[in-house]
């Protein structure tokens, strides 16, 4: 009889050893990172220093290929939680697994992607729309009628709390839509004579490696500064930029992630940031302009 118990033992065993396993697999945090970009693996390290659950990670290193066969691996065994960093991670868990619960960073578009659903959330790529206008009133004082292009289907929800913000902070929002980007250089001159500054955020129907030579000659051609929302952008073309503070957000998602996990997120469930007032003496120059003392102090020097 002994060798039969222990033959029953052994098989509750393994079954317990398997419905654990399963339960493990099931409430797995999966991390995906599209890319190597300084941004991406900055904001990744936030998260890792601030999640205190397990998980996963997985970086797509930006290749289609890897994308798709980890959207295999996915679709057979979807985790219980996808947390996303940057645009190709957001379309591969969008893809593959759709019915999971979403949380996203860096993601240049939402609205481009279609990443939006009753289990989607996530830290909006736009930096805190008060904060920006709050900086461009530290930089530029003199400033009162900004300019913006943009094409609605990817930013048209953002440059909405853009306007809102502007309009509280005492500035005149010239914001220009466009559907396609050939119409770039027509609404950039039909803008430029009403305003002192252009904002450029990440809309990629607008900014891009094609697109910014354009906008940054004319813009110094005409004297009109350009603040920007992101910190390469900054580099670029920016005289002056609030940008997002990669490892602040890495914490930020671990938080929000932590709150989907325990079902304790509410209200909006696209979450805005804040970040840092950044400056660019070198392309500063280029306008003759000089920071003022504040925005010296308070500012982040960017080369």
């Amino acid at each position: 009889m002994k060798p039969f118990i222990n033959r029953r033992f052994v098989i509750a065993l393994g079954a317990a050893l398997i419905l654990v396993s399963s339960l493990a697999q099931a409430r797995t945090v999966f991390l995906v990172v599209s890319s190597d970009d300084p941004f991406h693996q900055k904001i990744a390290a936030g998260f890792k220093k601030s999640f205190t659950g397990i998980f996963e990670e997985n970086n797509l290193y930006g290749l289609e290929d890897r994308s798709r066969a980890l959207g295999k691996t996915l679709s057979e065994n979807p985790p219980r939680l996808m947390v996303v960093i940057g645009d190709l991670a957001a379309k591969t868990a969008k893809q593959y697994c759709a019915n999971c619960p979403i949380v996203h960073a860096a993601v240049s578009s939402s609205d481009g992607i279609n990443l939006s659903g009753p289990n989607i959330y996530g830290i909006s790529n736009l930096p805190n729309p008060a904060k920006m206008a709050e900086n461009i009133r530290i930089v530029f004082p003199e400033v009162k009628n900004v300019g913006l292009i943009f094409q609605p289907k990817n930013t048209g929800r953002q440059v909405e709390q853009i306007q809102a913000a502007m309009s509280k902070a005492g500035l005149s929002l010239k914001a220009a839509p466009i559907e396609q980007m050939k119409e770039i250089p027509k609404a950039f001159e039909q803008i430029t004579p009403q305003i002192d500054l252009l904002l450029l955020i990440e809309d990629p129907g607008v900014v891009n490696n094609d697109t910014l030579p354009y906008l940054f000659i004319n813009c110094i051609k005409k004297k009109i500064p350009v603040f920007v929302s992101s910190e390469d952008l900054l580099k670029k073309c920016g005289v002056a930029g609030y940008s997002h503070d990669p490892e602040k957000l890495g914490a930020e998602l671990a938080g929000l992630s932590s709150d989907v996990m325990s079902e304790k997120s509410a209200g909006s469930k696209i979450k805005s940031s804040s970040g840092n007032l950044m400056l660019n003496k070198k392309i500063a120059q280029m306008y003759n302009y000089n920071f003022s003392a504040q925005a010296s102090a308070q500012g982040i020097i960017v080369q």
